[in-house]
């Protein structure tokens, strides 16, 4: 049986530097069996100065990069999402530092002898996943009204069928979408793999060449279609809901 727990934000001590949890996802925290999200929502800019402080963090190569984004929602994402990696490790119990961020030949980001995480944002939230055992994937999108038809090509013709007779095609859409795009990006691929070749039709169990990966479909954001693959069986989902300054209480006390 799968159990799944979404948290509100949990208190931060700044002078402790540790995360006071519930007693429960003490249980589970260690445990190879639970997967961890991590997410922030963000609906306005940041004020300018946790902004800057949270830039100024990061290593010279990944502030240059955030400083590219011309949209102040990419920016964020960038900035809080490299934040939410170096917190996710430090929960799973692998001080990460972020100047060891390196990338695949497909441009997947990871940590040498860190567990596997995957990141994604959309509109106005980040969100990242660690696995402290396999591999794992997760995808993200806000549901906006879109043309669907622009996108045919993408699916088999059973997912198509079921999308187009959707009671809300949108919405179903957005399901099939996130679901290909989880699994591609925990094959390590990304779209590398034709999104046409991931067949949903068979289950919760999907096969990409050797490997099998277990589906989910997460409900914990309002307006957002979300999926979650991974390599590994695990028998627990924590959500866990942070926000910028939880982030900025956790770097180095001066």
């Amino acid at each position: 049986m799968l159990l799944h727990y979404t948290v509100n934000r949990r208190a931060v001590t700044a002078s402790m530097g540790y995360i006071y949890k519930y007693s429960f996802l003490e249980k589970v925290k260690h445990s190879a069996m639970c997967i961890h999200i991590y997410s922030i929502e963000f609906r306005h800019p940041l004020p300018h100065n946790l902004l800057h402080t949270l830039l100024m963090a990061l290593p010279g190569g990944l502030r240059e990069k955030a400083r590219r984004y011309r949209r102040w929602q990419d920016m964020h994402s960038c900035i809080l999402g490299k934040h939410l990696i170096s917190f996710a490790l430090l929960e799973a119990g692998y001080p990460a530092n972020l100047r060891n961020l390196q990338y695949t030949a497909h441009g997947r980001p990871y940590i040498a002898q860190a567990p596997d995480f995957n990141i994604t944002h959309s509109g106005n939230r980040v969100v990242c996943v660690v696995a402290t055992s396999g591999a794992v994937g997760i995808d993200l999108e806000a549901v906006h009204a879109i043309d669907i038809h622009d996108f045919r090509d993408q699916f088999t013709s059973a997912e198509w069928l079921h999308i187009v007779d959707a009671t809300d095609p949108i919405q179903m859409f957005y399901h099939y979408w996130t679901a290909k795009e989880c699994l591609s990006k925990a094959d390590g691929r990304g779209m590398n793999i034709p999104l046409a070749q991931i067949d949903l039709c068979n289950g919760a169990t999907v096969q990409l060449e050797d490997r099998s990966w277990h589906l989910q479909s997460l409900s914990d954001f309002t307006g957002y279609a979300c999926h979650l693959a991974t390599e590994d069986l695990h028998s627990e989902v924590v959500v866990e809901e942070y926000s910028a300054e939880d982030m900025l209480l956790l770097l180095p006390q001066c």
